[in-house]
């Protein structure tokens, strides 16, 4: 009885081995997507100015709308580094509120970049740190492009 054990053991272990090597090992993830839109700068509430060095930082909570494949608003909490020559850097997070490629919901993002009051451009990315609603589990990273204060162009990748 016991080689008759091992037999059906031996038989049961090679058929979950040939079983495994068929069997297909998750799904290969997509590539992802691309997105595309504007943004308008609708609004600031400025909490604190502080200069130092010759810098001047600036807190500030900033609001503005955005159409494309992300409709909605968008409020961050900033702080803005003007540098004594022109140049800026900024960084923060904030909330999206409305669609994205159609889906309701709402995410959270951080956001940073650089640019220059004396040119009036600048540069930075947002990365979604988390989703809820219809948007939990969006992954996205978007660069923007505009004119400080004012508003500008988006351009991301998403999942």
């Amino acid at each position: 009885m016991r080689t008759g054990v091992r037999s059906v053991s031996a038989a049961f272990v090679i058929a979950v081995f040939a079983a495994l090597a068929v069997a297909p090992w998750g799904a290969a993830a997509s590539p992802p997507a691309t997105g595309s839109g504007s943004y308008v700068v609708t609004g600031a509430t400025v909490w604190t100015v502080r200069v130092a060095d010759g810098n001047t930082f600036v807190t500030e909570t900033e609001y503005a709308t955005s159409t494309g494949i992300a409709t909605g608003t968008f409020a961050h909490d900033l702080v803005v580094a003007f540098r004594a020559d022109g140049s800026l850097t900024f960084r923060g997070k904030g909330m999206f509120t409305g669609t994205f490629d159609g889906v309701s919901g709402s995410f959270a993002y951080s956001l940073e970049g650089q640019g220059s009051a004396a040119s009036a451009e600048l540069h930075g990315t947002i990365t979604v740190l988390d989703g809820s609603g219809g948007l939990a589990g969006l992954r996205a990273v978007a660069t923007i492009d505009g004119i400080p204060a004012t508003g500008g162009t988006y351009t991301l990748l998403y999942h």
